[in-house]
């Protein structure tokens, strides 16, 4: 049996640490055995100041400065063009070796639109079927090559196989996008796209596509609920429910057998360790090495191996 532990990187860094902390951050928590870091990003100042980096970049340069742990930044699906995330993502994924994921904001709030333009948030129903939307989108893009589409080989003089090279040619309600990506496929075939599930609407949108489900802290007591409503999903979409992690939000200073014993009688596959003002992220650092003393990391070298989630095939 594997846990996966994921953890929230602090966005902000403290006391003008920069850059140099948050690396630091993310070389303890990959010692720590946690599997993937998720890059808070919001589109507006937050109540207490300003949040810090923008998780794209913050993950591109955490890429090259680390080793085997994921990195998800949490990107807006309201206020970017499904083009320009599929490219920053792919890029990711090629500079880590394929530990990129990405996380869905919340649904947007006043303050964030107001950045944007003048109108209101969209409805949430509006909100998750532009989500869906987009994230089906990013996946038609990365599968814009096939995997073996770029040969550069030098004797031939042949680059890439045009016959290995499909468009798009999407038109849908809220994106119409030709493609094909300038960038050959990631080395996971697609970033792991980690959604919010609150309801059975969303779990619905991560059963079509999506990878890995996370029940917040919020909704925490209705777990069992979310998993079956996962479980139906996954049916309804034609996939297997073994194909889509679920962790559960849990407060970085959650008692070790606490977790143990729910992750033995399930429904969680892991969790994500959450840190407070009470319990900072070294306390779920603290938390992390002990579950891993009776349950290891996963293997393989790539985000989607480690988590065991299957590789999906180019279409």
């Amino acid at each position: 049996m594997t846990i996966a532990l994921f953890t929230t990187l602090p966005a902000g860094p403290d006391g003008g640490g920069g850059f140099a902390q948050a690396l630091d951050r993310a070389r303890a928590a990959q010692d720590s055995g946690i599997d993937a870091l998720i890059l808070p990003d919001r589109r507006s100042i937050g109540p207490d100041g300003p949040d810090g980096f923008e998780a794209g970049t913050l993950a591109a340069a955490l890429a090259v400065a680390t080793g085997g742990i994921g990195l998800v930044p949490t990107i807006s699906t309201e206020y970017a063009a499904p083009y320009h995330v599929a490219r920053l993502l792919a890029t990711i994924d090629q500079f880590g070796g394929g530990r990129a994921g990405w996380a869905i904001a919340p649904p947007a709030v006043a303050a964030d639109a107001a950045n944007h333009h003048a109108d209101a948030p969209a409805p949430l129903p509006s909100q998750r079927a532009r989500a869906d939307e987009f994230a089906r989108v990013m996946a038609g893009l990365w599968d814009s090559f096939q995997d073996d589409a770029f040969l550069r080989d030098r004797e031939s003089g042949v680059y890439f196989v045009p016959e290995r090279l499909r468009s798009l040619d999407h038109r849908g309600e809220y994106f119409a996008v030709a493609g094909p990506l300038n960038i050959a496929r990631p080395p996971q075939g697609h970033p792991v796209l980690v959604r919010r599930v609150t309801c059975a609407e969303d779990a619905a949108s991560v059963a079509a596509i999506g990878d890995l489900a996370i029940v917040p802290l919020e909704v925490a007591g209705a777990a069992e609920d979310v998993a079956r409503a996962l479980n139906d999903a996954c049916g309804a979409a034609g996939r297997r429910r073994e194909d889509v992690r679920l962790l559960l939000e849990r407060r970085a200073d959650t008692p070790v057998d606490e977790l143990l014993t729910e992750a033995e009688a399930g429904p969680a596959d892991g969790f994500v360790l959450v840190p407070s003002a009470d319990a900072g992220f070294e306390t779920g650092l603290e938390t992390a090495r002990a579950v891993r003393q009776k349950f290891p990391e996963g293997s393989g070298t790539t985000l989607r191996a480690r988590l065991g989630l299957p590789r999906p095939a180019g279409r």
